[in-house]
């Protein structure tokens, strides 16, 4: 069965009609986290590492993690996202899986998720992903979460409409639009892609979305009992926003 996560990266405009798009609007840098996930795992003994990148995406900060020396598995259910981030780390291995499903082997010194997490609405499949994570790690290893913390992303969801706008090349340009308001505990997001091209009509496009964060006690139960009763959290690493817990657990 495929999760309400997985359904939400194969129809998300942003991960799939636009993912070509995806660098040019989400811009945070990548050698913060690069740096913090490499220096973690050298003074733990573990570099170079084997590691899985959980919901890579573009393949951004995995291509940070091998430029430091490390070995990177790369792991997504979208399927353009994953062809992209093949091409940008030709060395990895790549994996189309669903997070709440995956079955690999505890092969890897470490497992690094970024913001995948808060797609999880259900507390099941939470658990099942926190859970899938943590059966990927050898004994010892290390997992890495990036995730929306509760009360700074309920302050931040005020309605208000924000845009980007990205150069496609050609005279193409895309503006995406986006407005997220609190709901019950969660964040609703309302988005809004419209691309414009000399000579051809509009092509315009939307998606609708729940995101769960997370509170800390929430976090540190689910990885006790996913068998990580160690975790440190801290704020977000390498973020433009101050809504993020960077989380180091074994």
């Amino acid at each position: 069965m495929v999760s309400a996560s997985a359904q939400t990266s194969s129809e998300r405009p942003f991960y799939a009609l636009h993912a070509g798009a995806y660098d040019l609007l989400i811009t945070d840098p990548v050698d913060p986290w690069a740096d913090a996930v490499h220096d973690r795992l050298t003074g733990a003994g573990r570099a170079p590492a084997s590691i899985l990148d959980a919901g890579c995406g573009t393949g951004r900060h995995a291509a940070g993690l091998i430029a430091k020396g490390h070995r990177v598995d790369l792991v997504d259910a979208s399927a353009e996202l994953l062809s992209l981030a093949a091409r940008r780390c030709p060395s990895a291995r790549t994996i189309r899986a669903d997070l709440c499903e995956m079955t690999l082997p505890p092969a890897y010194d470490a497992v690094t998720c970024r913001g995948v997490l808060n797609d999880m609405i259900t507390d099941r499949d939470r658990a099942a992903a926190v859970r899938s994570l943590a059966g990927c790690l050898r004994p010892g290893g290390l997992l890495f979460l990036d995730v929306r913390e509760e009360r700074a992303s309920r302050e931040r969801a005020d309605g208000t409409l924000q845009r980007r706008q990205a150069d496609l090349g050609d005279g193409a340009k895309l503006t995406f639009t986006t407005r997220t308001t609190w709901e019950q505990g969660t964040l609703r997001v309302e988005e809004r892609y419209d691309v414009t091209r000399p000579g051809a009509p509009d092509q315009r496009a939307g998606y609708d979305f729940t995101m769960r964060p997370w509170t800390e006690p929430e976090l540190r139960a689910v990885l006790r009992d996913s068998g990580l009763h160690h975790a440190e959290v801290s704020g977000g690493v390498g973020r433009r926003t101050a809504d993020r817990l960077f989380v180091v657990a074994s």
